[in-house]
């Protein structure tokens, strides 16, 4: 959440468990009009709104909009 907030990214979207990621102000609430390619379950699309507005008028397919360096690694959580 602090990276996306020094790239001044507007929002983040997670594909987790409601519970969980709720207590850090993620929500399915705003997510209905969006999808994402491949089998996942609804109800676990979170988005959480970095600036205010972010996903006013928000639908369709979710893709990619950011680009790993290219010596980055993903971590294992």
């Amino acid at each position: 959440m602090a990276r996306a907030q020094t790239m001044d990214a507007p929002l983040i979207f997670v594909l987790g468990d409601p519970t969980y990621y709720g207590r850090f102000g993620f929500s399915a609430e705003r997510t209905g009009e969006l999808a994402m390619p491949g089998p996942y379950e609804r109800h676990r699309l979170l988005a959480l709104e970095l600036t205010q507005g972010a996903l006013d008028g928000a639908c369709g397919t979710i893709t990619a909009s950011g680009r790993r360096k290219r010596n980055e690694r993903i971590r294992a959580a």
